[in-house]
């Protein structure tokens, strides 16, 4: 249940925008001549941590989780942050960076943009307005008094995605959509298999379905794909008080290999793997070879 980091940058499309400040750069920076004197511009690292612990948040960097939590507490039909990253990267010292240094640059905040979308989408199904392979970005770098050239300010810019055009209203809509659950149970599974039931009782397997792989297309609708199973599970199960998360991956039937995303759910400490959509069928898969 890692982040693959390799793989995000092949989920966003990004717009790159690019903006110097308005001021003479050289003027500020003092004499050339001097450049990068005794300077070590930011070392970027890209850390995964080999175990899921709590959330996908957990895996994430500082600036990464930055951007998250800025995301997270977007009101809904929310689309734009603006941000101050906690680990400020460093370009270079004593002169105007290089295009190569900027484009650089960029594709850092590329990656720490897409890792931080790619968690908030498994992590908070609730936040179903925001696309979580579509944004875009500028930035601003400026020099400081002794010549250091530094990122200086961070605005992210998020879509809708495809079949959602009023947020406000659809997240109305999802409150309403579930007044009809009660979850029962003596137990946190009994009250697992209850969420379980309800959402195969309610949805239809639906590959054509407007919004099938979210909330407002599995409870609303009442039409989705393995994604919207997957979102309503976690959607509902955190409703009840009960930890549980998505997992996107691959399944393999008898009919071959295709991607897909099921669930876990942590019961006295354990995480137990859940497929709310193969629950939901007449046939037996083979396997779920990366459920664990």
């Amino acid at each position: 249940m890692r982040l693959i980091r390799s793989l995000l940058s092949l989920l966003a499309l990004v717009a790159l925008l690019i903006t110097l400040p308005a001021c003479d750069l050289s003027a500020l920076l003092g004499d050339p001549s001097t450049s990068d004197t005794d300077f070590t511009p930011t070392v970027f690292t890209e850390v995964v941590k080999d175990h899921f612990e709590d959330s996908y948040a957990d895996q994430l960097s500082p600036n990464e989780r930055h951007i998250y939590d800025k995301v997270v507490a977007l009101a809904p039909g929310a689309l734009t942050v603006t941000l101050s990253l906690p680990e400020v990267p460093t370009i270079c010292k004593g002169r105007e960076p290089t295009e190569a240094e900027m484009n650089a640059l960029g594709e850092h905040i590329s990656t720490w943009a897409a890792n931080a979308l790619y968690a908030v989408w498994l992590d908070h199904p609730e936040i179903f307005w925001i696309d979580h392979g579509k944004y875009s970005y500028k930035y601003e770098v400026k020099g400081d008094e002794t010549g250091l050239v530094s990122l200086s300010a961070l605005t992210l810019e998020f879509s809708l995605p495809e079949g959602i055009t009023d947020p406000v209203t659809d997240a109305a809509r999802l409150a309403a959509a579930t007044a009809d659950l009660t979850v029962t149970g003596d137990t946190v599974a009994q009250k697992v298999l209850c969420i379980n039931d309800y959402l195969c009782r309610k949805i239809t397997y639906d590959l054509d379905a407007s919004n099938r792989g979210n909330v407002i297309g599995a409870l609303v609708n009442k039409k989705c794909v393995c994604e919207g199973y997957a979102q309503a599970f976690a959607y509902l199960c955190k409703q009840a008080g009960i930890h549980a998360v998505s997992i996107p991956g691959y399944g393999t039937t008898e009919d071959g290999t295709e991607g897909h995303m099921w669930s876990a759910v942590e019961i006295d400490g354990v995480f137990y793997a859940v497929d709310v959509t193969w629950n939901d069928t007449v046939t037996v898969p083979i396997d779920e070879a990366e459920a664990y």
